[in-house]
């Protein structure tokens, strides 16, 4: 039964939770930086998993996922990064 769980389970791979990580510090920054302060909700841990699962869905959102990746690589401030789609 181990097994079957195991096979369920998305790889998290390195590019989403390096990108997931970013825009979470950036999220942060934003709210923090706002007054008064406000939460914007974001789940690191989400993000990665959705990211992953879409990123394997090479017949539909594979390219899309990479396009987002590369667009927050680009950036160098966090409004660029929260700009990307």
């Amino acid at each position: 039964m181990v097994a079957a769980g195991i096979a369920c389970t998305e790889p998290r791979s390195t590019a989403c939770k390096e990108v997931c990580k970013r825009e979470a510090e950036c999220i942060d920054q934003t709210v923090t930086d706002q007054t008064p302060p406000t939460k914007v909700p974001f789940d690191e841990k989400e993000c990665i998993a959705a990211c992953a699962a879409l990123e394997h869905d090479v017949d539909h959102s594979a390219a899309k996922v990479q396009r987002h990746i590369d667009c927050v690589n680009k950036q160098t401030a966090c409004p660029g990064v929260l700009e990307c789609k």
